[in-house]
């Protein structure tokens, strides 16, 4: 008789299978328990999502608002600072001719000659200081003196004193039956010139068209919705514009007397906000609404703009989102139902077949051990079939002397990109073409494995010599880098890092042995990749090393014992020179027995990438807390804060920027600047540029530390939009004795005042390397010539006992060849106005004037040597105007009429050569011998 298995006579034995099916009742109950808890759980998550989702609905609404707040602030700002140019342009004529001020037919003539020169303006006004109209583009009765009306008089006489604009509030003028925006500005007496003021009376539905504009440019990008309202209010209470507008019945009462609503109750209770939310019953339209308004600073700082949604709109869009889920959740809970009910009766069905599968799964027993040792994707051996067979060669090499094998962990260079680039389908096929390859170059008794992902291991049998392993694995890296074509249209090819370990050399134990393998492939990973490393013992050192090190920083994360040292930023270039204007937090562990640790103890664990992280976070908001502490206490410093590549380039970063500037409200964004290691920006140069240009959005700005240390090229730099390169202390430190690092050192400044980028120099030691610095043109120095880095209480005494040494003024040019610059440029913007070509779009687009070769270098290395000159805002004036004459130019040549846009263009070069001759005036180098 045939004896059945074991297991299999235990599967039909009769016993048995009573107690499984006493089993079965048992989990059939079981099962009703956990359908009434699954039900449960589902309907307080649902309760619990509902929640969530209400506060992320109203998250999202506020920064749509915030954000479209932010864009109506900044054309609303545009057009008023349009009209502040005009009127000092105005003021400047007047200045220049006085004769004006006594000659009222004279003046009005050239009052109206402004008003000609911008868009819905009704009146143009000069009023003498004491308050009487001396001129007027129209006819105004004694009510419009300002004098006779004492409230409005007095706010004038306060933003005489502080230097601001006034801005309304709207006024009716019977004569033309419209209602005006006043816009006025005091200028003070020059001279033989007194005193005046001009007034700028701007039609009131000018801002209804500017965002109805906006409107229409935004609606498909659902920047700005039709149920949007938008506001231009004072502090006071005064609204200046609404869009939609209001009927004409309502005018004069709305707009004629303070409002009072949620809007202003909210400006007027956080009179030192920039911006804030707000929700509450609007009394113009009798509706509950929800907004976000925000302040124009700072020439106005009394005026805000608004954006407002009815809060139903809120409620809609909560429904609208929280519906979906609704039905799915309750789908759910039907399907469960009635799965509960259909497994109810398959399991008394069951029981009647418990032998048959239990023969079932006895078959599958033997099929999943073979699973186990396999690979799904590759078919080749697994992890565990490798463990095993290292124990048996072992044990069999203890036993016959002589025998020697070896091990190789195999791992593909940057394989993420073939999957990013691909598709993961597609990298899966390659792998799986790959294995094929590499197993072709193996000997028949040697044994690849795939450990995971893009990792392989091989086994090889009977290593008479070294050299027999090394040529083994150089044929496995040679196929590894050869090209695999996957189809006619795509071809991948890709290197690999290779570590060796032999038995008994580099150890007799399989863990040994394979984690000496893996130290040797980390280690060729290190030394540049596509190389084929043996183990050594000091890599086990190393490795040791790396591991404390992520250690100690994971334990001093966890222990609270990280502090911040800063080291102070010195200036050497422009007005600041010879001041600390910023510092650098860097990071340190204050050890409870070891003291103070540097960076150096603990720098190759800080992108890890469990640690890159919450470090980054620790470091930014302990670093803009001190630098908001300090700015309380009336030192206001710079901090540059290192952030690693890791962290920077993950996609949580930008969250945790914003979380800890909302944390910090007393600190202007723009005193944050991140460094991050040029190399480290190379990882991905597309998502590091993304990245550097979201975080400059929010207000930071970006350092490329340790610059010219890595694989530089001035593409990358082209690309990635840096406001500040930090020179690798490499070359500071020994460009006095080195012409080669001295050539190198005056090339990256020479570049970086071309491109307005700020320059700190590294690793200064002496007063003679910031003198050489200093005549370069460089802007900032940093390093022990200057002070070691020190705890933040140490640092406010030591700049109040600096005693700055005295800097030349640099020799070099930091003023880049405009002339011929803007000569090329307006001989273009010629040919396009008599329809010759196309406007350039950097000329005429929005906000050109920060962008262009002219605009880049006032904004950048020209504010920082010449800002302090009271020229030099009249500088970004006029050039704001030249190119808001090329943007009217390009109006008048889209309307074919290109003899206006000629003469305009003309304008715009008058301006643009005056202009030139006085920043060159500026930049001329001093007398010789002055300093």
């Amino acid at each position: 008789m045939e004896t059945l298995p074991p297991l299999l006579a235990q599967a039909l034995d009769t016993d048995n299978s009573l107690s499984e099916r006493t089993y079965l009742q048992r989990l059939q109950r079981l099962f009703f328990l956990s359908y009434v808890l699954v039900l449960l759980v589902t309907l307080v998550l649902f309760g619990l999502y509902a929640v969530r989702q209400w506060r992320n609905e109203q998250q999202k609404l506020t920064h749509r608002l915030a954000f479209n707040a932010q864009l109506l602030a900044g054309a609303t700002e545009g057009r008023l600072r349009q009209y502040a140019v005009l009127s000092d342009s105005l003021a400047a004529s007047i200045q220049r001719n006085p004769s004006l001020l006594q000659d009222a037919p004279a003046l009005q003539l050239r009052l109206r000659q402004a008003q000609s020169a911008l868009e819905d303006i009704a009146v143009i006004r000069v009023v003498g200081a004491n308050g009487q109209i001396l001129s007027s583009t129209s006819q105004l009765g004694p009510s419009f003196e300002l004098r006779n009306n004492p409230l409005i008089w007095m706010q004038l006489i306060n933003a005489q004193q502080s230097g601001h604009i006034v801005v309304g509030p709207l006024v009716r003028l019977p004569t033309m039956d419209r209602w005006v925006l006043p816009q006025l500005q005091f200028y003070p007496a020059r001279g033989d010139v007194p005193a005046f003021w001009v007034g700028i009376g701007i039609d009131r539905s000018a801002f209804n068209r500017l965002w109805l504009s906006l409107n229409q440019k935004n609606r498909q990008a659902d920047a700005l919705r039709e149920s949007e309202a938008f506001l231009l209010v004072r502090q006071d209470g005064y609204v200046l514009a609404r869009w939609p507008d209001l009927p004409a019945s309502r005018i004069g009462t709305f707009y004629g007397r303070p409002q009072t609503g949620a809007l202003m109750h909210s400006l007027q209770s956080h009179p030192d906000a920039a911006e804030m939310p707000f929700t509450g019953v609007v009394h113009s339209v009798f509706q509950t609404r929800v907004g976000y308004w925000m302040r124009m600073q700072p020439n106005a700082p009394d005026l805000a703009v608004a954006v407002s949604l009815p809060y139903s709109t809120l409620i809609t869009t909560y429904w609208s989102t929280l519906i979906p889920t609704l039905v799915a959740a309750l789908s759910l809970l039907t399907v469960l139902t009635l799965a509960y009910l259909f497994i109810r009766g398959r399991m008394q069905a069951e029981s009647l077949a418990i032998d048959e599968r239990h023969q079932t799964l006895l078959s599958y027993n033997e099929h999943l051990r073979q699973l186990a040792e396999r690979d799904y994707l590759t078919k080749l051996p697994n992890r565990r079939y490798l463990m095993a067979q290292l124990g048996r060669l072992s044990d069999a090499a203890h036993r016959e002397q002589g025998q020697r094998f070896a091990v190789g962990i195999l791992d593909l260079d940057d394989f993420k990109r073939v999957n990013d680039t691909y598709g993961h389908q597609e990298g899966d096929q390659f792998l799986k073409i790959l294995a094929t390859k590499l197993q072709n170059v193996l000997r028949d008794d040697d044994i690849l494995v795939r450990l995971g992902g893009d990792e392989f291991a091989v086994i090889l049998h009977n290593i008479a010599q070294e050299r027999d392993a090394l040529a083994a694995c150089q044929r496995l890296l040679n196929s590894a880098r050869a090209l695999v074509e996957l189809s006619n249209q795509n071809a991948i090819q890709v290197t690999a890092s290779l570590g060796l370990a032999i038995w008994p050399d580099d150890g007799t134990e399989p863990d040994s042995l394979l984690r000496h393998a893996d130290q040797a492939m980390y280690a060729a990973k290190q030394s540049g990749k596509n190389l084929l490393l043996r183990y050594q013992p000091d890599m086990e050192a190393q490795a040791q090393a790396r591991q404390n090190a992520y250690d100690l920083l994971e334990q001093a994360l966890g222990q609270q014992w990280l502090s911040l040292h800063y080291q102070p930023i010195l200036c050497i270039s422009g007005a600041d020179a010879g001041r600390i204007t910023g510092v650098e937090a860097l990071l340190r562990i204050q050890h409870p027995e070891q003291g103070v640790l540097a960076a150096q103890t603990f720098i190759s664990a800080l992108d890890a990438p469990h640690l890159a992280r919450p470090i980054g976070r620790w470091v930014l908001q302990h670093a803009m807390g001190q630098a908001q502490y300090w700015n309380a206490q009336g030192l206001h410093l710079g901090m540059m804060v290192n952030i690693s590549a890791v962290h920077f380039l993950a996609p949580d970063w930008l969250s945790d920027l914003s979380e800890a500037l909302t944390a910090h409200p007393g600190l202007q964004p723009a005193q944050i600047k991140v460094e991050i290691t040029e190399s480290g920006a190379l990882r991905d140069l597309d998502v590091a540029a993304r990245v550097m240009k979201q975080s400059a959005t929010a207000g930071v700005r970006i350092a490329l530390d340790d610059f010219g240390q890595g694989e530089t090229t001035l593409r990358y730099l082209q690309r990635l939009p840096a406001h500040t390169i930090k020179i690798d202390q490499s070359f500071v430190r020994d460009m006095i004795d080195d012409p080669h690092d001295y050539a190198i050192v005056v090339g990256l400044l020479d570049m970086a005042a071309l491109m307005g980028l700020i320059t700190v120099a590294e690793g200064v030691e002496g007063e003679g390397a910031m003198q050489l610095l200093a005549s370069l043109g460089c802007t900032h120095v940093q390093g022990y010539g200057i002070a070691r880095p020190m705890p933040a209480e140490d640092l406010p005494k030591w700049i109040a006992q600096w005693q700055p040494p005295t800097f030349p003024k640099p020799i070099v040019r930091v003023m880049p060849n405009l002339p011929e610059i803007q000569r090329q440029r307006f001989s273009r913007l010629r040919a396009a106005a008599q329809g010759g070509g196309e406007f350039p779009q950097n000329v005429v687009m929005h906000d050109a004037e920060r962008y262009c070769h002219l605009g880049q270098w006032l904004n950048g290395t020209g504010q920082f040597f010449y800002g302090a000159d009271p020229r030099y805002a009249d500088f970004h004036r006029r050039h704001a105007l030249i190119h808001e004459l090329a943007r009217r130019a390009r109006v008048a040549a889209d309307a074919a009429d290109h003899t206006l846009a000629l003469q305009l263009i003309r304008d715009a070069q008058e301006i643009n050569d005056t202009l030139l001759q006085d920043l060159q005036a500026l930049a001329a180098p001093a007398p010789s011998g002055s300093v």
